[in-house]
């Protein structure tokens, strides 16, 4: 059969009354119907697309919401790490208050908060936190290296008679004062407390007795070994209750007050020793 060349294509008027005749050529139909395909597939990659973009549309919009969620629920957090980070900034000062009687100089080296606290204020919650967890770690250095000195510092501290041996008023300060003997200046270096012949003298801080019994000047005396250089003695008494290389507590009794030795009416003479010299007991008595 010979193949037409051109395509017939009738044309049907809307009443049905006209049909017209047309001829087309077949590369133009062809071509008319590679361009319906491409359309047709081009409507469908947009369908696609559209359906994406909706997806796409609809998880920003969940994300979106759930970002805003966490924001209302961190807004309190932020809060509490300014009121956190207010409290540490207050830690320097407090340190500066323990360590000044302790002395500086034994402050251990390469401690302290850092810097850059102050920055968490503009920081996120997450750089925010970082900081925090860096101060921390740095306060549990420094309470270490107090820890450490206060456990040197603390058995110093339990050792200073902080207690008075017996209750009573001072007659006699520490320090220069006229002889009661001979009015001349003398050296006084204790206090002399005055009490009833009888009146229970205690230990002010546990140690070990190192002596009990006659001594020169002082008559009947105890003398007690505090540790770390610190001694205490007790001079005029009456009776001793220890023995030499016993081990006293604070409050235990030493003796019973009295008026041997060189004295002039009944009293306690009271003496504090540090490394062998005297110091003034009311620097260190509290009660």
């Amino acid at each position: 059969m010979r193949r037409t060349p051109r395509l017939q294509v009738l044309v049907v008027t809307g009443d049905g009354g006209g049909i017209r005749r047309l001829g087309v050529p077949r590369w133009a139909a062809h071509a008319a119907l590679a361009v319906a395909v491409v359309g047709a597939a081009g409507n469908v990659a947009l369908a696609v697309d559209y359906v994406s973009v909706r997806r796409e549309h609809g998880a920003l919009v969940a994300t979106r919401d759930r970002l805003a969620a966490q924001a209302q629920a961190f807004a309190p957090i932020e809060r509490r790490l300014a009121d956190v980070r207010a409290e540490m900034l207050t830690w320097d000062e407090l340190h500066a208050a323990i360590w000044r009687p302790l002395g500086a100089a034994q402050r251990a080296a390469g401690v302290g908060g850092p810097p850059a606290m102050a920055a968490t204020k503009s920081a996120g919650i997450p750089d925010a936190l970082d900081l925090l967890l860096t101060h921390v770690r740095a306060e549990s250095q420094r309470l270490r290296a107090l820890a450490r000195v206060t456990r040197e510092t603390g058995s110093v501290l339990a050792a200073l008679p902080s207690k008075w041996p017996l209750r009573g008023a001072i007659n006699s300060g520490f320090g220069p004062r006229p002889s009661p003997w001979t009015g001349a200046p003398e050296f006084h270096a204790g206090v002399d407390l005055a009490a009833r012949p009888g009146t229970p003298v205690s230990a002010p801080a546990p140690g070990t007795v190192r002596s009990a019994g006659a001594a020169a000047g002082y008559g009947i005396a105890v003398v007690v070994d505090h540790g770390h250089g610190i001694e205490s003695r007790y001079g005029h008494l009456q009776s001793v209750s220890v023995a030499r290389g016993q081990r006293v507590e604070r409050g235990q009794q030493l003796g019973l007050s009295g008026n041997t030795g060189r004295s002039t009416a009944p009293h306690l003479h009271y003496e504090v020793l540090v490394d062998g010299r005297a110091v003034d007991p009311r620097r260190l008595a509290r009660d």
